[in-house]
């Protein structure tokens, strides 16, 4: 892990707990429908940013069938006494 990854998992740490707090503010105020509506909100807006840096640079696409297969079987020829 390299720092921007431990960067991005404290940041959607403190919005996983900010959302808690906020929403728990929110409804010992005597807002409990707003404070019901900043659940999803919090949340959804964490998945959101976890989605866009993580998620969404990966290549799932198919291979190219002219790459080489950096996990298949070796072509070279190993030493039986190992």
């Amino acid at each position: 892990m390299d720092r921007g990854d431990i960067t991005l998992a404290l940041a959607l740490l403190v919005g996983v707990a900010l959302t808690g707090q906020i929403a728990g503010l929110v409804e010992s105020a005597g807002y409990e429908g707003l404070g019901s509506l900043v659940w999803p909100v919090g949340y959804g807006s964490v998945v959101l940013a976890a989605w866009f840096v993580w998620i969404r640079p990966m290549d799932l696409g198919a291979r190219d069938p002219d790459d080489t297969d950096l996990w298949g079987p070796d072509d070279e020829q190993t030493d039986p006494d190992r």
